[in-house]
């Protein structure tokens, strides 16, 4: 552990160039833990400590990481404006599209009003870390916190698993899925792939043996999560990334064909899944562990059919609607609620929920988030992208393009695009987009 955190790095030198470039014209930090760099890296360890050690949420569903945004967002803001820089806004426009979509929705059913500052709150996790993304050495800062954090937080869950203590692990009191302290096993299986593919993208650490070992033991918290839409997503993602790697490299050829081979496996595997009864397997690997049995156990079982349940709910809502304008935000779960629904859950889809909540608008905001979040996943993976600095802090930017998949997948079985840590990744992304390509225009900063 000492090789991952002495690398923890800390603004304090100062760094040449002019103004409006990352750190140009910025003064030298004198202090060897400046308050930006504290309220970073305190930013980033709490965002999973929604629940800690069991302890229910506060109110309107708060908790640590919203206070930790509060501190962060503020000395983002006294950064910016004491070297007199411009704060930008990446996804502003998709994220007030969200709000006013939302807000029409509220005041048609007189409910849900609250959900619609949660949206501008998730969004300063973006904003903060873009922002400070402007100088590489606090993107640095904040990539490494990212690994060394989620690391740490890994090796905790696993032992607490191993010896029993669920204040460690998170484990469900009716299961064996490991649920950390995010107090839902799909919210922390979702945190670890961010940071198995933060990993890769940075290749960090630095040393080949004990990278792969950081990514088995991020692997492992992950896989004792037990969340199959979890595993799903991590699959697609891990395909992707080995394509868009190709891709970048000029091997096209290479690309398309192992993008072919998997596809004709895929396509055979949901053949053989339909035509035989594949639950007298899943029982027999059941047996073999707990968390088997919690997991894929379930597949063909509990968790297919309640997901066809809600799913089939949400949409039996959405053909009932009066109105284009949506039954009101984080209103699914009431509205099952009045309707006496023999399954009363959330939506557990982004997709359905955007447009059943939100409306059509809804519905368009939502691809609007998306084109914006893939356009820049594919300027920061093209090749020589990235200036020297920023390319050295990110050698496989295309790993990012990656994990964007495992949301898009994701959100097919839950609400991901909510997840707090899920913002704090898009203004890596962000930062990587508006600050460290070589075309951007050399006066962005002034603008």
């Amino acid at each position: 552990m000492t090789v991952l955190t002495k690398a923890l790095p800390v603004a304090d030198e100062p760094v040449d160039g002019p103004p409006g470039e990352p750190g140009g014209g910025a003064p030298a930090l004198k202090r060897r833990w400046p308050l930006t760099s504290v309220a970073l890296v305190l930013g980033i360890a709490s965002l999973p400590m929604l629940m800690p050690a069991g302890l229910p949420p506060g109110p309107g569903n708060t908790g640590l990481p919203d206070l930790a945004l509060i501190g962060l967002s503020a000395v983002t803001l006294l950064w910016a404006g004491t070297r007199k820089l411009p704060v930008r806004w990446p996804f502003l426009i998709p994220t007030l599209m969200t709000i006013i979509a939302g807000g029409i929705a509220a005041v048609v059913n007189q409910a849900g009003t609250l959900t619609l500052v949660k949206d501008l709150f998730v969004l300063m996790w973006a904003v903060s870390i873009a922002n400070l993304g402007r100088d590489p050495r606090m993107l640095r800062l904040a990539l490494r916190s990212f690994v060394v954090i989620g690391t740490v937080y890994a090796v905790v869950e696993i032992l607490g698993m191993i010896l029993g203590i669920e204040a460690m692990s998170g484990k469900q009191l009716d299961g064996e899925r490991a649920m950390f302290t995010f107090g839902d096993a799909n919210y922390a299986s979702n945190w670890f792939i961010c940071i198995l593919f933060i990993i890769r993208a940075t290749r960090y650490p630095d040393r080949r043996w004990l990278r792969w070992t950081v990514c088995a033991t991020v692997l492992t918290a992950e896989l004792l999560t037990g969340s199959n839409g979890g595993l799903l997503a991590l699959c697609v993602a891990l395909l992707l990334g080995y394509l868009f790697r190709l891709f970048r490299e000029g091997k096209a050829h290479h690309a398309i064909a192992t993008g072919a081979l998997a596809a004709l496996v895929a396509g055979t595997g949901v053949a053989a899944v339909t035509l035989i009864d594949i639950q007298p397997y899943l029982d027999q690997a059941s047996q073999m562990s707990p968390v088997l049995r919690d997991s894929i156990g379930r597949t063909t079982g509990e968790s297919t059919e309640s997901r066809s349940s809600v799913n089939a709910a949400t949409i039996q809502m959405l053909e009932e609607q009066t109105h284009p304008w949506g039954i009101g935000p984080n209103q699914t779960r009431p509205q099952m609620l009045a309707r006496q629904y023999g399954y009363v859950r959330e939506a557990h889809n982004d997709y359905i929920a955007a447009v059943l909540e939100r409306g059509f608008l809804g519905g368009v905001a939502l691809i609007t988030l998306l084109f914006v979040l893939i356009l820049r996943c594919v300027r920061i993976a093209r090749r020589g992208a990235l200036t020297p600095e920023y390319a050295a802090l990110v050698p496989r930017p295309e790993m990012f393009g990656a994990l964007l998949a495992v949301f898009l997948v994701s959100a097919l079985f839950y609400q991901t695009l909510h997840y707090r840590h899920g913002w704090a990744v898009f203004g890596l992304i962000a930062a990587l987009d508006l600050f460290g390509r070589r075309d951007r225009d050399p006066a962005e900063g002034a603008r």
